[in-house]
C-alpha cells in the first residue's frame, strides 16, 4: 500500500517531468529557430552617361571647268559658311572630320568638275558616371545611379529617359552573404 506521500511523489515526479519536457521542446524549437541562418542580399550599380551629339555639319560646293580650282571654291564655301571664331581652323584635321566627294561630266562639250566638301566638327565628348546601392533590388539601384548620373551632368531627373543624355555603360553587382543566428 502507498502512502500519500508516496502519492505526492510520485505525482510532482511526472508533473516536474513533463513540465521539463515542455519546457525543454519549446526550447529546441526556439534554438532551431534563432539558428537559422539569414541571407543579406545588397545591390550596387554604376552607370555611365553621355549627352546625346547634335553634330554640326557644314558643306561647300562648287563647279567648273578647272578641277584644283574647283576644289579651292569648295574649301572657300565651307569655310565661308563656319562661324567666324572657327574659320581659321577650317582646314584643321584634328577638328573637324572632312569628307571630300566629287565628280565630272562631259556631254559632248568641256568637262565639268564638281565638288562637295563637308566638315563635321569632332567634339570630345563628356562622359559622366553615377554610382549607387541598395538592398532592395538591383533596378533599384541603377535607377538610382542613373539619377546621380544625370546629376553629375547637371541635369534633373532620369535624362536618360527624357532622351537628353545616352548610356555609355553600366556595372552591376549583387552580393549574397549568409549569416549564422548566434548560438
Amino acid at each position: 500500500m502507498t502512502t500519500i506521500r508516496g502519492r505526492f511523489t510520485a505525482m510532482m515526479t511526472t508533473m516536474t517531468m513533463m513540465t521539463l519536457a515542455a519546457a525543454l521542446g519549446g526550447c529546441g524549437e526556439a534554438k532551431e529557430a534563432a539558428a537559422a541562418p539569414a541571407t543579406l542580399e545588397s545591390h550596387s550599380c554604376a552607370v555611365k552617361v553621355a549627352a546625346k551629339a547634335s553634330p554640326v555639319i557644314y558643306e561647300g560646293r562648287a563647279e567648273g571647268p578647272d578641277r584644283e580650282k574647283v576644289e579651292e571654291e569648295a574649301w572657300a564655301d565651307v569655310c565661308a559658311k563656319l562661324p567666324e571664331a572657327l574659320r581659321g581652323s577650317c582646314k584643321d584635321e584634328s577638328k573637324w572630320s572632312v569628307s571630300i566627294s566629287g565628280g565630272s561630266a562631259s556631254a559632248g562639250g568641256p568637262t565639268t568638275f564638281s565638288k562637295t566638301i563637308t566638315l563635321q566638327e569632332k567634339a570630345e565628348e563628356r562622359v559622366f558616371s553615377g554610382e549607387a546601392a541598395s538592398p532592395a533590388s538591383l533596378d533599384e539601384a541603377c535607377a538610382a545611379a542613373t539619377l546621380a548620373a544625370c546629376k553629375a551632368a547637371g541635369a534633373e531627373g532620369d535624362c536618360v529617359a527624357a532622351g537628353l543624355f545616352e548610356p555609355r555603360g553600366r556595372s552591376s553587382q549583387t552580393t549574397r552573404k549568409t549569416v549564422a543566428a548566434p548560438q
